[in-house]
């Protein structure tokens, strides 16, 4: 009986410890199998995280304002001081090897002396450039000119957004007194004669653009990389033609109630470094009442037609802008100089 008894409690111990080893082992094997299970859920939520921030890294289109908090570079303030009757401001996007360039516009219808009862002043915009030698003819240029604005961005394609803000900022600060603000390029010819007499007219108006208007779901938006205006599939996704009212940009005459509210809405406006779409098209569609007044019948980008226009056919030459051939270096010289005949 006692040995019975025995053999009962040892058979007892011996399969509650049988259990407590089968137990262990499971609870091994089961923290083995959620140890690589975890292992595995972490590796596949790294990837996914990863994933996230790519696609974050590759958005085109900034959040960022078009500001320009620094200063200066090369900064002429006194440019429009003292004058009684200020007709235009000319503000000049030019980049910074053009001295020829800029020196023809000087001596043709940027200059003041050539127009009787009107005032017309420039200012050419330039970005920053790497070359020291470089920038010290700029500012030997400037030292007898008096009339370039240079500001603290790199002078590039992609950054002319950044020069027409620059103008817009000058002129705001600097500027008040004149009646109407031109922006043009500096390879185009404009006849400033034709713009006086319509002086009246423009002077007058409020929130008003006059260019090569391009209305609203015209103008395609380029997606090849190969195109020279082309847009990251990020911006503008899924159009196919951009939604503004805008201009071409190798002139736009501009009133000059328009110029600080421009100025002030960039600083507001996510950047976008196609300048014509963002400063006459964007920038306009968040300011209430802006009129677009197209002038396309009186604008030409034929070299030979501009020439023949204001040369020979002067007297009915209905051209307002025009562009010499960039191959010539004394093409707007010459122009020039046919079309005062039909003035003087």
């Amino acid at each position: 009986m006692k040995n019975g008894r025995q053999f009962r409690v040892m058979a007892t111990s011996i399969f509650t410890f049988c259990v407590i080893i089968v137990c262990m082992v499971k609870t091994s094997l089961h923290t083995n199998s959620c140890t690589d299970n975890c292992t595995n859920l972490t590796i596949q939520r790294t990837v996914k995280i990863q994933k996230l921030q790519y696609k974050r890294n590759i958005t085109i289109q900034s959040k960022y304002p078009t500001v320009l908090t620094q200063s200066y570079k090369i900064n002429n303030k006194d440019i429009c001081k003292n004058i009684s009757k200020l007709s235009c401001i000319v503000m000049v996007y030019s980049s910074p090897d053009h001295f020829e360039r800029r020196e023809a516009l000087r001596k043709t219808f940027l200059n003041s002396t050539f127009y009787k009862q009107e005032t017309i002043r420039a200012i050419f915009l330039l970005g920053e450039v790497y070359n020291s030698s470089l920038q010290h003819t700029i500012e030997q240029e400037n030292l007898v000119f008096q009339d370039i604005i240079q500001g603290q961005f790199i002078d590039s394609y992609r950054n002319l957004t950044y020069k027409g803000v620059l103008g817009f900022k000058w002129i705001s600060e600097n500027c008040p007194n004149a009646e109407f603000a031109a922006k043009i390029d500096d390879d185009v010819i404009v006849n400033f004669f034709k713009i006086f007499q319509h002086l009246s007219f423009i002077k007058f108006k409020r929130r008003f653009l006059m260019c090569d208007k391009v209305n609203p779901n015209l103008y395609p938006i380029q997606r090849d990389t190969n195109e020279k205006w082309n847009v990251h599939n990020d911006v503008f996704k899924r159009m196919l033609r951009y939604p503004y009212t805008s201009c071409l940009g190798p002139a736009v005459f501009i009133s000059r109630d328009l110029i600080p509210i421009l100025y002030t809405t960039a600083s507001m406006s996510p950047f976008f470094w196609i300048e014509d779409i963002y400063l006459f098209g964007i920038l306009p569609s968040k300011i209430p009442a802006v009129v677009h007044h197209g002038i396309n019948q009186n604008v030409s980008y034929n070299y030979q037609y501009t020439a023949d226009c204001f040369g020979k056919h002067r007297k009915e030459c209905g051209l307002v802008v025009g562009m010499p051939d960039p191959e010539d270096n004394g093409a707007t010289v010459k122009i020039w100089n046919s079309l005062i005949k039909t003035i003087h």
